[in-house]
């Protein structure tokens, strides 16, 4: 899958907690290598977008800044 397609998957979390679990069981799935940069670009977008309770197409530099 692509990034893009991956971060429409990730839109389903609504939350933080949602996202920490779907991340923690993508990484332990036997096919996680094959697509590995694509899931987790996709996971820390959408990071950023619950962290500032807004979507964006690309996360602006300030946004970055506030995620740890």
């Amino acid at each position: 899958m692509t990034r893009d397609q991956w971060l429409m998957v990730l839109r389903k979390c609504q939350s933080m907690e949602t996202l920490d679990r779907v991340m923690e069981h993508r990484r332990y799935a036997e096919n996680y290598f094959l697509d590995a940069e694509a899931f987790n670009s996709a996971a820390d977008h959408r990071l950023a977008e619950l962290t500032v309770n807004k979507l964006f197409d690309k996360v602006p530099a300030a946004v970055w800044k506030l995620i740890t």
